[in-house]
């Protein structure tokens, strides 16, 4: 096997790791927007970590996000509101509920950070919250007062808490990409067996069938090399909240190579199983145990993400093609 043949391998290999990483992100996406809306229970229940219960139902049934609420539930009856709230908007919505919690009422125009200390400071908010966020939200109050230029101006409050919100939010991000992670290499495993992606049995036939590989080869090229303005190229290198038409574009693409088995080492085709367990009786039990382990493999290898083995495609594909003959002058 030489070295060019045996870089195909690896980029039909990843190629495929590609595929099946899409359409599990589409599985998961489906699951956590529409079915059982992840992003918004994690959202719900960061905000009460840092606010505390009472005072998260008091600014989830406030008008800046109840809005947002409403639309969410209209959609999905059992979510819990919005999947994501801008810094700005949480920052604004505190600070209204601190005010209206405490009874302390300002003219809208006259406004000051003096108005939020004094808040802070009533016998409503001092039970609505625990001392350490008293604590907290007076710190951030008077820092915010030294950086104000004028008494009137809130701006430098609404930047505390915002900056407080945002941090806040980074580790409860961490802590939903790690639930998320284990839920995608539990779909991945699912997906692998259902379509019976072998890891092993996929680099075998693609090592064994010279022309499997060249057509998986040519798929790759005209796909990825071929076509300079790749539809999926930009949503693949986007975050994970992808745009509506990056979906469209992902089931498209999936449609187009994934669900067709004849060109893919993949499936439980007669042609496909006999190949990856017909070793003879005495090995069957082996080769159940080196399929498990392959399909393993490919459940972990989808857990990568598709970003991920994108962007190593490309890097591969740029190797192979370093040793193409340059165009001779004219």
């Amino acid at each position: 096997m030489t070295i060019p043949s045996t870089l195909n391998v690896a980029i039909g290999l990843f190629f495929i790791y590609l595929l099946l990483s899409l359409f599990t992100s589409e599985i998961q996406e489906f699951l956590a927007s529409s079915l059982f809306d992840w992003r918004a229970e994690n959202l719900y229940r960061s905000i009460q970590l840092i606010l505390g219960n009472t005072a998260t139902e008091l600014l989830y049934q406030h008008p800046l996000i109840k809005s947002w609420k409403d639309y969410k539930q209209r959609v999905n009856q059992r979510s819990l509101g919005p999947s994501y709230i801008p810094s700005s908007t949480f920052a604004l919505t505190l600070i209204s509920v601190i005010l209206e919690q405490s009874g302390v009422q300002p003219k809208l125009n006259s406004f000051t950070i003096e108005d939020f200390i004094k808040a802070i400071d009533s016998e409503g908010i001092q039970q609505l919250f625990d001392p350490d966020q008293i604590k907290l939200f007076k710190i951030l109050a008077v820092k915010a007062s030294h950086e104000a230029r004028d008494p009137a101006e809130i701006e430098p409050l609404e930047k505390a808490i915002s900056d407080w919100f945002e941090q806040s939010m980074v580790r409860a991000s961490g802590v939903y990409k790690r639930k998320v992670k284990l839920i995608t290499l539990f779909i991945g495993l699912i997906a692998s067996v259902g379509l019976n992606a072998d890891t092993l049995n996929i680099a075998n036939r693609l090592f064994q069938e010279p022309v499997l590989q060249e057509n998986l080869s040519q798929t790759i090229n005209i796909v990825l090399t071929q076509d300079a303005n790749f539809p999926l190229k930009n949503c693949l290198k986007s975050q994970p909240d992808a745009p509506e038409s990056c979906q469209d574009l992902t089931e498209n693409f999936l449609y187009s190579y994934l669900f067709d088995f004849s060109s893919l080492p993949l499936g439980w085709g007669n042609s496909n199983v006999n190949q990856q367990f017909n070793s003879g009786e005495n090995l069957f039990t082996f080769n159940v145990l080196k399929a498990m382990t392959g399909w393993g493999l490919t459940a972990i290898a989808i857990s990568m993400g598709s970003s991920f083995w994108f962007d190593l495609l490309n890097k591969l594909i740029n190797v192979r093609n370093t040793g193409s003959k340059p165009s001779r002058a004219e």
